[in-house]
């Protein structure tokens, strides 16, 4: 009876073209992660904007106390209409920060005589496991996507009375602006606001 079998030569082919389809696939599998990565990023400041914008607006029409976010009462809001602190006791305003065991975490406050900011990474901007730059992404997606050592500026508080700007770009109360670091990476996040 005659037995037939797999030959070396036809089972190292297949073991090369099951090699081939990997190495194609791996980086495929890799980039939908990374988006995956902005996207749940940018949905989360998208949120807590959304929260302040609507805080601020209840301060500006309201007189008396008022609930917003996750049930915090307007004594928590600033002389600008904006909370000064985004967690509290490992709730979170809005529902969304939930503290140090967030993917979305405030890293440290600076305070200054005309600001007060706030600053957060998260799953793609996180200097240790966020997105890799990419030198050849399109100029748009480098400047208003996350990616590794890039973050967010929370600014509770600026100077009514001045303009405030990073980079040339003008920061408000309220703001929560994308600081686009071009993947250089940051021993100290060094935030050197002007207002004039």
């Amino acid at each position: 009876m005659k037995k037939s079998a797999f030959t070396m030569v036809e089972l190292i082919f297949v073991i090369v073209i099951i090699g081939i389809l990997a190495a194609t696939a791996i980086p495929k599998f890799s980039s939908i992660k990374d988006g995956a990565k902005k996207t749940a990023e940018i949905a989360t400041v998208s949120a807590v904007a959304t929260a302040l914008d609507s805080a601020n607006g209840e301060w500006s029409i309201n007189e008396g106390n008022f609930k917003w976010g996750n049930h915090q009462d307007s004594s928590v809001l600033n002389s600008l209409g904006y909370p000064n602190n985004l967690s509290k006791n490992g709730e979170v305003f809005g529902a969304v920060i939930k503290g140090k065991n967030s993917k979305f975490i405030k890293q440290n406050t600076i305070n200054a005589n005309d600001y007060n900011i706030s600053i957060f990474t998260g799953p793609a901007s996180d200097p240790q496991n966020g997105v890799k730059f990419d030198n050849s992404a399109p100029n748009s997606d480098i400047k208003n996507k996350p990616d590794r050592n890039d973050f967010w500026i929370y600014a509770f508080y600026t100077n009514p009375n001045k303009t405030c700007t990073y980079n040339g770009k003008e920061i408000d109360a309220g703001d929560f602006v994308l600081i686009d670091n071009n993947g250089t990476a940051l021993a100290n996040y060094n935030i050197s606001l002007a207002c004039n």
